[in-house]
């Protein structure tokens, strides 16, 4: 009983902190990670008001953010990445900060301050430009796949692979973002910032090609947006995701992986090398700090030594 409800309690107030995420404009992803760690964290609170017979809220939630903020100090569990570390405290630290800044608990929030473990610095994937023009150029559609699903589907990849879109702003274009005759489509990415990203000739007489197909289908469209899956609703996240496994494995194998973010990845180093301009690919990309940017310019060192010995006579 006291598990249930002190956890009945906490769920109530985890909506209204989801509520408050969307508010400030985080992203969907975002919200759901901190939907899945902090169900974790009212799992442990509920167990430990169990076990310890802590019937107040007030008392409960006190003692297990003590009890956590511990843990993860001395967390040293080589199971457990860096970066499932601090997106787990994040969750339940920015939660606390809710609750405290909305009275519902009175907690010092520089009581369970702390520094979050550092990530290790890792590259981003990128596949061979070559390889991803294999990938879009077949003009077969995979089988029992209707023919605007395909069109479709070719739209999203190049978006990514030429323009670097992200998944997320792939999936929440509209029809009315798109500008045939500038050549250009509006994105609203992270922080609700828009940008206008060129698109190529080829990927808007794809677009034209889909919406044509897709008007001629029997897909009865129920939103705005230029994406849409079978049922003509928005197209997830997800569905994008399983749309390019299926298709990189259909066409390039099986042990071949490339995840929509590696599509971005290929175009940021692709340009990166081919222009050597940061500032286009920090505004390209979307991104707010130029030092995101600055990631795509530890290239692989045969492409330094190919320079390095081009630019030097002796």
């Amino acid at each position: 009983m006291l598990k249930s409800n002190i956890s009945k309690q906490l769920h109530q107030h985890i909506n209204g902190f989801l509520d408050h995420c969307r508010s400030r404009c985080f992203s969907e992803g975002t919200i759901e990670g901190y939907r899945s760690n902090l169900r974790q964290f009212v799992s442990r609170l509920g167990d430990y008001a169990a076990k310890h017979k802590v019937a107040d809220f007030q008392t409960a939630c006190t003692e297990i953010v003590m009890m956590e903020t511990i843990t993860m100090k001395q967390a040293d569990n080589p199971e457990l990445k860096a970066t499932t570390i601090r997106r787990y405290i994040c969750a339940w630290r920015s939660f606390i900060a809710y609750l405290v800044k909305a009275n519902v608990l009175d907690l010092s929030y520089d009581r369970f301050r702390f520094d979050l473990p550092k990530l290790p610095e890792t590259l981003p994937k990128s596949v061979d430009m070559s390889v991803l023009d294999k990938l879009l150029d077949n003009p077969q559609c995979l089988p029992k796949q209707p023919h605007w699903m395909y069109l479709r589907n070719l739209c999203i990849f190049e978006l990514m692979t030429y323009s670097g879109l992200r998944i997320s702003e792939v999936s929440n274009l509209l029809m009315t973002d798109v500008y045939f005759a500038e050549r250009q489509i509006r994105v609203i990415g992270k922080g609700q910032r828009t940008r206008l990203v060129p698109i190529t000739d080829t990927v808007a007489k794809r677009i034209r090609a889909y919406l044509k197909e897709r008007s001629a289908s029997a897909v009865n469209i129920r939103t705005n947006h230029l994406f849409v899956g079978r049922g003509g609703k928005m197209l997830r996240p997800c569905s994008i995701r399983l749309s390019l496994h299926k298709m990189v494995a259909a066409r390039l194998g099986e042990e071949m992986h490339i995840t929509p973010h590696s599509l971005r990845h290929s175009c940021a180093t692709h340009f990166v090398r081919e222009t050597h301009n940061l500032r286009f690919v920090q505004i390209l990309l979307g991104h707010k700090s130029i030092a995101t940017t600055q990631i795509y310019t530890h290239l692989d060192n045969g492409f330094v030594q190919e320079m390095f010995h081009q630019h030097h006579s002796r």
